[in-house]
């Protein structure tokens, strides 16, 4: 009974862990991919001790590390589009279109790849989340300024759904062990994203100095909140990972008024509970 229930509470966890540090990327208010670097490199010191215990216990990287490589350049995507996302746009549209649409591409992404053949549960989740969605989007044919957040919220979805899809076949069909492939991928990402950087690398001691404080808090919840979801993807298929993430929405409208002070309208608190209920209906 517990197992049935872990990949709930986990996700949960997870959910409530990625709204705060989405939230915290909002309030820094920063475009530049140099933040995006700060937030890897701080962690680098902590994933290669944590590499290295994880090696001199005997676990090894495994003969599927690579697929960490992969995972890399997926989530190093989606961090720098969603920082963009985030400079233009509100918390309160762009999080709900982007986590509420991401379900239903995985969902559409997997069964179109033969991967998976969703349960009765799941697709009558998806329309509850999509009503959802468009509840907690606040959206209004005259509030044409919200229009770009959406948009970026359609891309943020297709980056997640890729990287679930991905992240969820390493750990499902290659069984890679969720501690060596986290360290690995975030490494990596600071290695790529020092690469990107180019020129500006004589910039980096000065961004550390300036912007650590901001960045620290998202350097520790980021890969804590997915590493709770790569755990759940062990005991459940990607597409009702994908729909039961939908409670980021709830923690993030919660964030939100709490660290932002937004002030969502009472039909955002409706989609709110709508995606509650989607939610708990995926996970049945």
């Amino acid at each position: 009974m517990i197992a049935d229930g872990l990949p709930l509470i986990l996700l949960t966890l997870a959910a409530a862990l990625h709204a705060t540090w989405n939230a915290l990327v909002k309030r820094a208010d920063s475009s530049d991919p140099l933040f995006v670097w700060v937030t890897s490199a701080l962690g680098a010191p902590v994933f290669c001790a944590l590499l290295a215990w994880w090696v001199l216990l005997g676990g090894g990287l495994g003969s599927n590390w690579w697929a960490a490589l992969v995972s890399t350049v997926l989530h190093t995507i989606y961090a720098l589009v969603l920082q963009r996302a985030y400079r233009a746009a509100d918390l309160s549209v762009v999080y709900p279109a982007s986590r509420g649409l991401a379900p239903i591409l995985v969902t559409v992404a997997a069964v179109a790849l033969g991967a998976a053949q969703p349960n009765v549960a799941v697709w009558v989740a998806l329309p509850i989340v999509l009503v959802g969605v468009v509840l907690t989007s606040d959206l209004h044919p005259m509030r044409t300024g919200r229009g770009i957040g959406v948009r970026y919220g359609l891309l943020i979805a297709g980056c997640t759904a890729a990287y679930t899809l991905w992240d969820s076949y390493a750990a499902r069909i290659l069984a890679v062990d969720a501690v060596p492939y986290v360290a690995v991928s975030s490494l990596a990402q600071v290695l790529l994203l020092t690469f990107a950087m180019g020129r500006r690398v004589r910039e980096m001691p000065n961004a550390v100095r300036r912007e650590w404080k901001t960045a620290l808090p998202i350097t520790v919840l980021a890969p804590l909140s997915y590493g709770l979801v790569f755990v759940a993807m062990r005991y459940a298929p990607p597409e009702m990972v994908a729909t039961t993430r939908n409670l980021n929405i709830v923690f993030g409208v919660l964030v939100g008024v709490a660290l932002l002070r937004e002030r969502p309208s009472r039909r955002a608190w409706l989609g709110t509970a709508v995606i509650i209920a989607g939610a708990l209906v995926a996970s049945i």
